[in-house]
């Protein structure tokens, strides 16, 4: 379906419009969620707040430089978009009236909303009313978001209990986790109540959420998870991917366990729970937000990555449905990088390349990177950004700006993409099965070549964490043959970073980073100043200096503002315009072919000396 159709040819998109603070939201976002489909619709939800636009921020990116009227916008492009507002949400109303989007039905209560989409759609008024508790979304137990898969199988309204407690037309109420004062409102109002579940003292959101998704793991096809803000804003995108989820808070370790960093080796209460459910629906990339790495490292010992998500990052997930793909590259993102003679020529006179490269493939991200690849326009420099599939499927539109001409505003000749930690979510290689590690290659290979053409397909690697953070070792053969079975070039390792070091999979070069700083969180080989790249830059040429960074806190609106000035000496040192005599900027997969010719001209150490 492209966005040439006739409006007639275009499919139908139910909308909700809510609001953060309103309890009803969750309960009114997993009723539209199911009874959509039987109406032949598509769904999605968009949900007011407050935003900060942080790393992890409760509420997620802001709603201008997270794009979020682009977004709006181009579903009401390209699908038949039909709105339901819950309360008086108001960010879009100007351009619903603009556009002339039909608004279906507007409700206070999602009882009202709920039984207004089921006329709509043609559906018995439901008899059976699923009720749970309404509490604030930032509450430890705030069950309401986890209650969607509670309401769909039962092809029930949802609403929070207290939109039943005054008396009216008597109904089958399913009653889940309400304590006995709840319970007894309902009954005094003459609802005939069934206790589908309920909390019991000393729990929390680990077991209840986890009894929820074993009882409908059976029809899942995946795993979602995260805090309850979070999975209330994913409600439309784990119902559509038909995904249960769960959450339960970091276990702290005792400090005198503790081998590098609790924040790598501490998981969630309900990581291990999230990982066999996974394995039971036969999906091995989980949706969400993890509590720290710990939870990374853990799924990744399962071969399970982790897709990381945000509130609206992105805005609106349902974009991701429309199967577009880009105009034809005719010829490679790094067709005009210096060639191999040029190379040569280069390591006779000592000169080092430099190239920055960012850590983050996840969708969670994809504002700052698209901030990144305007910057490297305006500044001309070159980089690398890393992908997962997952950004190609839900930001296609604003990510084919790395492919457009530099003639066009593009970025093409400027930013390479590097496929990330397998390409499909967060994991970690060292410990992720070798045959786990080479499907997520694969599948994410063909996914964004389906999407981006081979000529914007990577050819290079970038690794979250190939290598023991306590020795940093490199990982297995077998980790690295994985990686090469999906016919990548080259791969940018963790392991060993300092001298210039090139080790052979085959065919595909192995190189190590320079930076010798060391944190304790990803990425774990990093910079963050000028002074530390300085510092790092080989002394003697030839060679190469690769400045990977943590593109969320660089690049998020808020860092900007505040540390723009700093990044930008960093960037225009490692671009060479501080030692114009030493320093030329490349794309990443022209520092792999430098590395080949350095070490075929006999400038670094000996393969057997590792990486």
């Amino acid at each position: 379906m492209g966005l040439s159709d006739s409006q007639a040819e275009r499919p139908t998109l139910w909308l909700l419009l809510a609001q953060a603070a309103d309890p009803a939201t969750p309960y009114a976002a997993a009723t539209l969620a199911w009874m959509a489909p039987l109406a032949g619709a598509e769904f999605d939800a968009y949900v007011e707040d407050r935003r900060d636009g942080a790393l992890f921020a409760l509420t997620g990116s802001p709603v201008i430089s997270g794009a979020h009227y682009a977004q709006f916008n181009l579903i009401c492009a390209a699908y038949r978009v039909v709105v339901f507002q819950l309360g008086t949400p108001s960010l879009y109303a100007s351009t619903i009236r603009t556009l002339q989007v039909p608004v279906a039905a507007t409700a206070a209560r999602a009882l009202d909303l709920g039984r207004a989409a089921a006329a709509l759609a043609g559906l018995p008024i439901q008899d059976g009313v699923l009720a749970g508790p309404a509490s604030d979304l930032g509450d430890a137990l705030a069950v309401a978001p986890y209650l969607y898969p509670e309401i769909a199988g039962r092809q029930a309204i949802g609403v929070p209990a207290s939109e039943l407690e005054a008396p009216e037309v008597s109904t089958k109420v399913f009653a889940a986790y309400l304590d006995g004062a709840a319970l007894a409102k309902l009954q005094a109002a003459g609802h005939q109540v069934e206790v589908v579940d309920s909390m019991a003292d000393g729990e929390g959101l680990a077991e209840v959420t986890e009894r929820i998704a074993r009882r409908w793991v059976g029809s899942a096809a995946g795993v979602g998870f995260g805090e309850p803000y979070s999975v209330m804003s994913s409600i439309p995108r784990f119902a559509r991917e038909k995904r249960v989820a769960l959450y339960g808070p970091t276990t702290p370790m005792d400090p005198a366990a503790v081998r590098f960093s609790a924040y790598t080796e501490e998981t969630s209460s309900a990581a291990e729970a999230a990982a066999q459910l996974a394995i039971q629906t036969g999906n091995n990339v989980i949706v969400g937000r993890q509590t720290c790495d710990g939870d990374l490292f853990a799924w990744s010992r399962h071969g399970i990555a982790c897709q990381i998500t945000e509130p609206n990052r992105p805005a609106l997930s349902s974009a991701g449905g429309l199967g577009q793909h880009w105009d034809a590259a005719p010829a490679r993102f790094d067709a005009a990088e210096p060639t191999d003679a040029e190379l040569r020529a280069w390591a006779e006179q000592g000169l080092i390349v430099t190239t920055l490269l960012w850590h983050s493939g996840e969708s969670a991200h994809t504002e700052a990177m698209l901030a990144l690849a305007e910057f490297a326009c305006t500044n001309d420099i070159k980089m690398g950004l890393g992908v997962h599939d997952d950004r190609y499927r839900h930001s296609w539109q604003q990510w084919e700006y790395i492919a457009a001409a530099r003639e066009a505003g593009g970025a093409r000749g400027l930013i390479e993409p590097v496929l990330y930690s397998g390409g499909r979510g967060i994991l970690a290689e060292y410990q992720c099965p070798p045959q786990a590690l080479a499907e997520h290659c694969h599948i994410a290979l063909e996914t964004i070549r389906a999407i981006a053409g081979p000529n914007n397909t990577p050819t290079g690697y970038q690794a979250f964490c190939d290598t023991s953070l306590e020795t940093l070792e490199p990982a297995e053969p077998a980790v690295y043959e994985a990686i090469a079975s999906a016919g990548l070039e080259y791969v940018i390792s963790s392991a060993c970073p300092g001298r210039n070091r090139l080790r052979l999979c085959g065919s595909m070069a192995i190189i190590n980073q320079t930076a010798r700083s060391l944190a304790t969180a990803s990425p774990f080989v990093r910079v963050t100043t000028a002074e530390e790249v300085k510092e790092d830059a080989p002394r003697l040429g030839p060679g190469w200096l690769i400045g990977t960074l943590d593109a969320p806190v660089i690049a998020f609106a808020p860092y900007i503002w505040s540390h723009g000035r700093r990044f930008l000496e960093l960037a225009n040192w490692i671009a060479g315009r501080q030692d114009e005599t030493r320093l030329r900027n490349v794309l990443p997969s022209t520092v792999a072919r430098y590395a080949r010719i350095l070490a075929a001209g006999g400038y670094l150490p000996g393969e057997d000396r590792g990486l």
